[in-house]
């Protein structure tokens, strides 16, 4: 297997009042993003607790994204 034909797998937490809404938006306007990035909303990213990544990571995603 090349680096090609590896799928990478993100995770993207996204705050439900800014990110989530813009990602929401974007899909609205049939904008594309890679089907490899998972997107979850959370209530706030400054509420976000350090073990809800290193999860992610420790479950097999490739990187994690907060974005508020």
């Amino acid at each position: 297997m090349t680096d090609t034909d590896y799928e990478y797998q993100i995770v993207a937490y996204s705050c439900t009042y800014c990110a989530y809404n813009a990602a929401d938006l974007a899909g609205g306007l049939r904008m594309q993003y890679p089907s490899q990035v998972k997107i979850v909303e959370i209530p706030c990213t400054g509420r976000i607790d350090i073990l809800l990544p290193l999860k992610a990571i420790e479950a097999g995603v490739d990187g994690v994204m907060v974005a508020g």
